[in-house]
């Protein structure tokens, strides 16, 4: 079941992905039927559709970056181009993070439900006995991988059953030091993930610097152009090994914080995800600041340095974003089932041979449902935050998702075993509530492209430099946008009336749902109550019913022997 939810899950991003296809088909459109040199004039007059821009992986053509969308009419930039830019950024965002609420509300009253029918009437046992057995299985493999599936429920049962116990017989001495063990493991967490951030932000700076020391130490073996495209990946391979190194550590920390099974599931979830998302959140910063083309984070110079071969900073900021795209589905999505095979294999036969294990059967290694929900969520992040500055990517992102979900179904069924978790709905809402996380991100860098200017180069794009992309929407000259321009201007002047909104809006949004779910909560309370005592008053007639029938019995009976 677990396994079902995550897939489901996965289905759930194939559509968002339809979805944001179809919110850029306009300006696709537009922009493909629109050819000409005109198009990216940043990169010289002579240039036209066709022609390629450097990225890191590989080349590109140069239209599908940010300079590419760049359209005069009339003398100067198309208002239409800008618009439909602007229109497929917001529209996206705003109608991802609107049907990620959604569905979590939805998955959350589910989830509410199970919780309060598992207290009002807890029979976990029984439901699981009483499932055991589905005539719908007809195939061999069916039925194996529904009896591994439900061996793992019933484990995962016994062993939450378990903890319970433990922590209920467990003293006052003995809860303060498993406190001291989560909190000394939350401490260990935190300072990796701030050394990850380091390594990243260092990787990213110093890109150039190593890169030319790599081709100059592989040179004297005739391997020059290998160091310097390795070192031009740095920050790539970087944030690659800490996706490999954290998920390893993170586990380990939680085993010895000593979480119940559905608890630790979850906690892999958070802790993972805001590791691996918060080096995204340190690369797009990095990035920012390089579009920006001015300090923001306390120091006296830009931190990245502005490419030559790239006239668009946005362009080589893409071009940036788009090789993370590529390494990270090679080396943290379709790489990492293969390897953990083979390295649970390599550490059988090693302790086989050591004489550590006596069993010769291969297990191989447990699907795990919290990496491949990080590393999903966390790509996907990557992919919306990369449309940004390169919008024809959103095209290619459905296919990648359905290679993707290929790739899983055949590592579970080949290469991995079920996983040990058995609560479905907390998961799902935690995949929610992750996945939401990333949409709000995403909403706030669409905001930001909005509302700030970008003192880019003078043919780059389809906004002009120094003036915010909101503005262009005033030029168009149709009724009504005016006066939308005037109120995004304010908007823009003052941000914290956004800020402000989306407290209010999330505040009453929680209020409510919690609220409703409280009511239904002591409705139900009450009705089992009312329920109780209906049962007790017919029990209580059922035995006055009784005895009159014993009275009416023995009355009977003397009535027969006195006529007899």
């Amino acid at each position: 079941r677990a396994c079902g939810s995550f897939f489901t899950f996965q289905r759930f991003l194939l559509i968002l992905s339809l979805i944001a296809v179809l919110l850029h088909a306009p300006l696709l459109l537009l922009h493909s039927l629109n050819g000409g040199s005109e198009r990216i004039d940043a990169y010289g007059s002579d240039t036209d559709a066709r022609t390629l821009c450097p990225t890191p992986i590989l080349w590109v053509p140069c239209s599908i970056f940010y300079g590419g969308f760049h359209r005069h009419k009339g003398g100067s930039r198309d208002p239409w181009m800008a618009a439909e830019y602007l229109g497929a950024v917001l529209a996206s965002a705003c109608a991802l993070l609107y049907l990620c609420l959604v569905r979590l509300m939805h998955w959350d009253v589910r989830l509410q439900a199970e919780v309060l029918e598992e207290e009002l009437r807890p029979m976990p046992w029984s439901k699981l006995v009483l499932q055991a057995w589905d005539f719908r299985l007809t195939t061999a493999e069916d039925r194996q991988n529904w009896s591994q599936s439900f061996a793992n429920q019933l484990r995962a049962r016994y062993a939450e059953e378990r903890e319970t116990q433990a922590r209920r017989s467990q003293n006052r001495c003995q809860q303060y030091l498993l406190l001291l063990r989560r909190c000394f493991g939350i401490l260990v967490n935190t300072a990796l993930i701030i050394g990850a951030w380091c390594a990243v932000i260092l990787s990213t700076v110093h890109k150039h610097r190593i890169s030319k020391g790599l081709a100059i130490w592989l040179d004297t073996a005739g391997l020059g152009g290998v160091g310097e495209q390795l070192g031009a990946l740095a920050p790539n391979l970087v944030v690659s090994a800490i996706g490999g190194i954290l998920p390893v550590v993170t586990k380990q920390l939680t085993n010895f914080e000593a979480w119940a099974p559905a608890l630790r599931a979850r906690q892999n979830l958070w802790r993972l995800y805001w590791g691996k998302i918060l080096n995204l959140v340190v690369v797009v910063a990095l990035n920012v600041e390089l579009v920006v083309g001015k300090p923001l984070y306390g120091q006296e110079t830009v931190l990245m340095e502005h490419d030559a071969e790239y006239t668009c900073v946005e362009d080589q900021a893409a071009a940036e974003l788009f090789s993370l795209v590529c390494t990270e589905f090679i080396l943290g999505l379709a790489l990492k089932p293969a390897s953990a095979l083979v390295f649970a294999w390599m550490q059988h036969r090693v302790l086989a041979f050591t004489g550590a294990i006596t069993s010769t059967a291969f297990q191989k290694p447990e699907f795990e449902i919290p990496d491949s929900a990080v590393d999903l969520i966390y790509f996907q992040c990557l992919l919306w935050t990369t449309t940004l500055l390169m919008p024809p990517l959103v095209v290619a992102t459905p296919f990648v998702l359905l290679i993707h979900f290929k790739w899983l179904r055949f590592s579970l069924v080949h290469l991995s075993s079920r996983p040990f978790v058995s609560q479905t709905c907390a998961l799902s809402v935690t995949f929610l509530q992750l996945l939401s996380c990333s949409c709000a991100l995403f909403a706030g860098l669409a905001y930001c492209l909005a509302a700030k200017p970008l003192p880019h180069a003078p043919k780059c794009g389809p906004f002009d430099s120094g003036v915010a992309p909101m503005e262009a929407v005033g030029s168009l000259g149709l009724p009504g946008l005016a006066m939308v321009a005037r109120i995004l201007g304010v908007v823009q002047a003052n941000p914290g009336i956004i800020l402000g909104l989306v407290v209010v809006l999330a505040l009453v949004a929680v209020l409510h749902v919690a609220g409703g779910l409280r009511a239904h909560r002591v409705a139900l309370e009450q009705l089992q109550s009312a329920t109780q005592r209906k049962v007790e008053a017919l029990e209580n007639e059922l035995w006055r019913m009784e005895r009159h029938g014993d009275l009416l019995k023995r009355r009977l009976d003397w009535h027969e022997k006195h006529k007899a």
